[in-house]
C-alpha cells in the first residue's frame, strides 16, 4: 500500500513538475527581452516554485535573517542534499541572485533555456582547465551588484552529510568583498532523494543566517573563512 501511495504521488508531483517548468519557462523566455537581463527570469522562477511546492503538497518553511534580507548583495552558501533545494532557495533568496548550475541543466527544454538567457552560469565540473572562466563570470556578475548563489560542496551530497567545500567561491568572496550569507536547507532529501525518482510528502525547510563579513580579508584567510561557514551551514540545518 506505501509503495503504491509513493507511486501515485511521484506520478503526480513530476507531471506537475513537467508542466509547470514548460509554462513557467515558456513565460520567461517570452518575457526575457524586459530589461534588466534575468529580472523577469526570478518572477516567473519564484513563482514556478511555489506552484510546484503548493500542488506537489509539500510544505515549506522559509526563514531568512533579518541582517541578511536586508543587504543589497551577497554571496549565498548553501549545502545541497536534493533538487527540491532550487525551488527553497529561489524563495528565501530576496535579492537578484544567480546560481552556479551544471551544464547539462541548459539544455533541458525551457528551463534550461530561460536559465541561459537570465545569466545563470554554466559548470562543467569534467572541465577543470574552465574553472577560470566560471569564476571571472562570477566577478562580472558580482561587479553588476547581483547576488550569486554557489553551492560549496560542488555537487548533490549523495548520503545526507555536508560534503567537502571547493574553494573557488571563498575565492571570488575574498576577492570581491561581498558578505557570504550561509544557508541551511533540511528536509529536501527524504522528499526528493538525490538520485531517485520517488518523491515522497513532508516538510522542508530553508534558513538563511546571519551574514559573514569578507571585506579586508586577505586570501590567507580562506582556510578559516571555510570552516566558519561549514560550522554555520551545519548549524541552520539543523
Amino acid at each position: 500500500m506505501e509503495l503504491l501511495r509513493d507511486l501515485g504521488v511521484s506520478l503526480w508531483s513530476w507531471a506537475v513538475i513537467a508542466l509547470s517548468t514548460a509554462a513557467f519557462g515558456f513565460l520567461a523566455i517570452l518575457t526575457a527581452w524586459i530589461p534588466p537581463r534575468g529580472g523577469t527570469y526570478l518572477f516567473w522562477a519564484r513563482a514556478w516554485a511555489r506552484t510546484i511546492l503548493f500542488f506537489t503538497g509539500v510544505p515549506a518553511t522559509i526563514e531568512v535573517s533579518g541582517d541578511a534580507a536586508a543587504l543589497p548583495q551577497a554571496i549565498y552558501m548553501s549545502n545541497h542534499e536534493s533538487g527540491i533545494d532550487i525551488l527553497l532557495l529561489l524563495l528565501a533568496i530576496r535579492q537578484d541572485v544567480r546560481f552556479l548550475a551544471k551544464r547539462s541543466l541548459f539544455w533541458v527544454p525551457f528551463m534550461g533555456w530561460s536559465m541561459w538567457l537570465a545569466g545563470f552560469v554554466p559548470v562543467d565540473r569534467r572541465r577543470i582547465d574552465k574553472a577560470k572562466d566560471v569564476l571571472s563570470e562570477l566577478d562580472e556578475r558580482l561587479a553588476k551588484g547581483t547576488s550569486i548563489l554557489v553551492f560549496p560542496e560542488g555537487t548533490r551530497s549523495r548520503d545526507g552529510s555536508l560534503g567537502p567545500f571547493k574553494k573557488s567561491g571563498f575565492l571570488t568572496a575574498l576577492k570581491s568583498g561581498v558578505p557570504i550569507v550561509p544557508v541551511g536547507v533540511s528536509g529536501a532529501r527524504a522528499v526528493l532523494g538525490a538520485q531517485g525518482m520517488i518523491v515522497r510528502r513532508g516538510p522542508v525547510r530553508v534558513r538563511a543566517g546571519h551574514p559573514i563579513p569578507t571585506a579586508g580579508l586577505s586570501v590567507h584567510a580562506r582556510r578559516e573563512l571555510m570552516e566558519r561557514v561549514r560550522r554555520e551551514i551545519l548549524a541552520l540545518r539543523v
